[in-house]
């Protein structure tokens, strides 16, 4: 009969596998937290504040520029959760695999929830590093409506537009 011991030395050292998901879960709630609340300011400044066309305009496509970063960090969490949960699962497998020995389904169970849970974290990266292209190229339409910081910046308010 297996012991508590014997549990535990089958998953304790894949627990950290487990712990390092769900610092990456945290790292995803926050750029989605931070996409919202951007984007919920740059919603309330363009309701409240009357500007002029130029400004409008480029606020206007930061607006939707935002949403969008938005609906990509929301995808990436909701991946980055299935993911955390999929190598929890492994390591449910694991114990059970302990304690009910040589049951394939077991084996394959767990062997299937390891391998997709990791496979769900490289996707949920690659969704972060596209939306990290997104804030870079915000960073030079940020200057769009302003001549003199675009010049400064490197770039003609008329090269920003694309």
């Amino acid at each position: 009969m297996p012991q508590l011991a014997d549990v535990l030395k089958a998953i304790g050292p894949n627990a950290a596998i487990v712990f390092a998901a769900w610092i990456f879960m945290g790292f995803l709630q926050q750029r989605y937290d931070s996409a919202i609340d951007r984007y919920r300011e740059a919603v309330g400044d363009f309701r409240s504040n009357d500007h002029e066309s130029g400004r409008a305009d480029n606020l206007k496509d930061q607006i939707l520029t935002y949403r969008h970063r938005c609906k990509l960090m929301g995808q990436a969490t909701i991946i980055g959760l299935i993911a955390a949960i999929l190598l929890i699962s492994s390591l449910i497998f694991g114990a059970l695999d302990v304690l009910i020995p040589k049951v394939s389904l077991i084996m394959a169970a767990g062997t299937a929830a390891s391998i997709f849970g990791f496979v769900l974290v490289i996707v949920a990266a690659m969704i972060v590093i596209a939306e990290g292209r997104i804030v870079h190229r915000q960073l030079d339409d940020e200057l769009r409506d302003v001549d003199d910081l675009a010049s400064q910046a490197g770039h003609g308010s008329r090269e920003l537009d694309r």
